[in-house]
């Protein structure tokens, strides 16, 4: 895919991968619609981008709002009459043990990692493949519910186990019916974004408790990912995932061993099917 010209919608624009996925997508030569709930910080980073010469709107949109997510896609096409790129970023960390009762972090991490998506899918993909051009949509996933399970964050791990599943299933339909569109699912590293909370330093505590319990992990900065992500857009990768000559050539060979151990944890998961037995390998 040609980037140059094209319309990019992103949410979870305002910081962390969307708003760095924003600046390397700018600089392809695409105009942006930034969308984020946090109006402060999506007016600093529309200004951000405008005073570097991008054009770029910002439209303040809760993602578990069918109706909000559909003012954004009517937004998007008021301003610039297409859209080419819909990347769906926005979620929400969670935890929960799982032998307590209550269920309020399971509807909050549903609505916002699951309905959010498919909200976004339902108000843009009608009208992107009206228009009949090559378009483009991903959506954010993580390791924590694909390279194995992460089951302290049960609810976080279960909706983006299930975000993948959403994305093969428009795969398979989108092939089968020969559509112009291009279906990507974006795996990020062990970034550095405020997915966490708002004090970044906080990762460093996390990588720290990782290294404890044995697993390696590189911290990515959010400018190195993004890269990543317009070169899966290029390629029309279904994998937006930094490979091992990715891991060289964006992260300096940071994570090789993080890869490593996630190709493990996939057989691990791939044997336990087959064999039926217990998850133990492919929990972490």
């Amino acid at each position: 895919m040609i980037l140059d010209g094209k319309v990019a919608v992103i949410t979870g624009a305002s910081t962390g991968i969307g708003r760095a996925a924003a600046t390397a997508f700018a600089a392809r030569g695409m105009k942006l619609v930034l969308a984020a709930r946090r109006v402060d910080r999506l007016e600093a980073a529309v200004g951000e981008l405008r005073a570097e010469g991008f054009d770029v709107v910002g439209v303040a949109a809760d993602v578990t709002d069918l109706e909000q997510v559909r003012r954004l896609a009517d937004a998007a096409y008021d301003e610039f009459g297409r859209v080419d790129v819909a990347f769906f970023n926005a979620g929400s960390p969670s935890a929960d043990r799982m032998v307590d009762p209550d269920l309020e972090v399971w509807h909050h991490a549903i609505a916002t990692n699951v309905l959010g998506l498919l909200h976004g899918l339902k108000a843009f993909l009608p009208r992107m493949l009206g228009d009949g051009a090559e378009c483009s949509v991903l959506a954010t996933t993580s390791g924590a519910g694909i390279h194995g399970t992460a089951y302290d964050t049960a609810p976080y791990a279960a909706t983006k186990a299930a975000q993948l599943s959403i994305m093969e299933s428009l795969y398979g339909q989108a092939r089968d019916q020969r559509l112009p569109l291009h279906v990507g699912v974006v795996v990020p590293p062990l970034t550095r974004t405020n997915l966490a909370g708002d004090d970044l330093s906080i990762w460093n505590l996390v990588v720290g408790g990782l290294a404890k319990r044995g697993i390696p992990a590189a911290l990515i900065e959010p400018e190195e990912f993004a890269e990543v992500i317009v070169e899966g857009v290029e390629r029309r990768a279904f994998w937006i995932e930094a490979g091992f000559d990715q891991d060289a050539r964006y992260f300096g060979g940071r994570n090789r061993d993080t890869l490593a151990r996630n190709h493990e944890i996939i057989r691990a998961k791939a044997d336990a099917m087959i064999e039926h037995t217990p998850p133990d390998g492919y929990l972490w």
